[in-house]
């Protein structure tokens, strides 16, 4: 079995909050908020990270953030599971089908009160790759950096809890 070394998910989640500079249209968008790495079975967060410094570590506010995340994260779970056993969710506009891998992956954009959601299944693993931006985040552009992320994630590919 393959161990998950959180120091090394961490710095990759931390890189994938980075914003989207297209030079050649003049266009920039902001940093996402969060990028969490949660599993697919209970919603669990695995790792995550956040692009908001101003909130001190240990401090009250910290704690309401990220009990904000888990709950945003099992939300996003249940819709995301609904989706993929409902067939008619997975031909509307809020799924974006790739193959990664020779393995078919549907990423999900949701909207989330304030909030942009993308949300995909690392290939043929117990792992979901979330990310969540403000609401001027463009979903095309959400979508394709989720993707270009899954397909990064070439070590997790297969990863199974327990």
């Amino acid at each position: 079995m393959v161990m998950l070394h959180f120091e090394n998910v961490k710095v990759f989640l931390e890189n994938t909050l980075k914003p989207y500079d297209l030079s050649s249209v003049d266009f920039k968008t902001s940093h996402l908020q969060s990028s969490i790495l949660l599993t697919a079975t209970n919603g669990g967060i695995l790792s995550y990270a956040t692009s908001d410094s101003s909130v001190p570590k240990n401090s009250i506010n910290e704690i309401n953030s990220v009990n904000n995340l888990k709950m945003m994260s099992l939300l996003i779970k249940d819709k995301w599971s609904e989706d993929e056993n409902d067939p008619g969710e997975q031909s509307s506009k809020s799924c974006y089908p790739v193959e990664i891998d020779s393995s078919k992956v549907n990423i999900y954009a949701y909207e989330m009160e304030d909030l942009h959601a993308c949300v995909g299944q690392i290939p043929n693993s117990d792992l979901l790759l979330l990310f969540l931006a403000d609401s001027t985040f463009p979903y095309g552009l959400l979508v394709v950096k989720i993707e270009k992320a899954l397909r990064e994630l070439t070590d997790l590919y297969g990863y199974r809890l327990g």
